[in-house]
């Protein structure tokens, strides 16, 4: 298959009333400059999603928001082990993305809607060892909307799981991002990941076209 995300049909409708929205890791230590782990691009797009998010909040739309953290027990054995090398502990065993810590606080343009709920996670997957799965349920919500950061990472892993949960995915093409490594720039991360979202995990939009989507299917 060669298709690119865009040339999908869709498979299921998105409608605001089966629907949520889950910002993943948009937290100061990702996004703002000068961030440990600063993903430039994921600043860029901040205007879509704060846009996304206003959205929800008038259509009813529930929001939810991750946030990455760690500690000595909330934490894979394997991601803490490489904290030296990855440069998020020092000599003297003082850790970075403590919870707590405002590496851990959302990023300005996105810290506002009180009835939003955040919540920590220190995985790549907002599902594993969270509520997230049991709030969904709770409000019977069949369709999952994701942005965010990183796209080949939190995202990429949100997605497949929410996928093999049974939901509906719908990934926003403008509100994911990357960062240069592994061989690819951030740019080519997101577009690849994309395609493979597009053809294996979700529905593959821009803001702009699911928030027509959603009004044009409104009751």
């Amino acid at each position: 298959m060669s298709k690119r995300y865009w040339e999908w049909k869709s498979s299921f409708p998105v409608k605001a009333e089966d629907a949520a929205f889950l910002i993943i890791d948009m937290q100061k230590g990702f996004v703002d400059e000068g961030g440990c782990l600063e993903v430039p691009m994921a600043r860029e797009q901040l205007p879509v999603m704060v846009d996304f998010m206003e959205f929800c909040h008038e259509n009813k739309i529930s929001v939810y928001k991750s946030v990455f953290a760690q500690g000595p027990d909330f934490s894979y054995d394997f991601y803490w082990n490489k904290n030296k090398e990855r440069g998020l502990m020092d000599e003297n065993g003082d850790y970075r993305f403590a919870i707590g810590s405002e590496e851990c606080e959302m990023t300005g343009a996105l810290d506002s809607g009180a009835q939003d709920i955040v919540f920590p996670k220190y995985g790549y997957d907002c599902f594993a060892y969270t509520k997230l799965d049991q709030w969904l349920k709770k409000e019977n919500k069949k369709t999952l909307i994701i942005c965010g950061t990183v796209v080949n990472w939190c995202v990429d892993s949100t997605v497949r799981s929410a996928y093999h949960k049974g939901y509906q995915v719908v990934v926003l093409a403008d509100a994911v991002s990357g960062y240069d490594h592994a061989g690819l720039t951030g740019r080519q991360w997101v577009e690849t990941e994309l395609d493979l979202f597009g053809e294996a995990f979700a529905k593959v939009e821009s803001a702009r076209q699911l928030e027509q989507e959603i009004s044009d299917n409104r009751k």
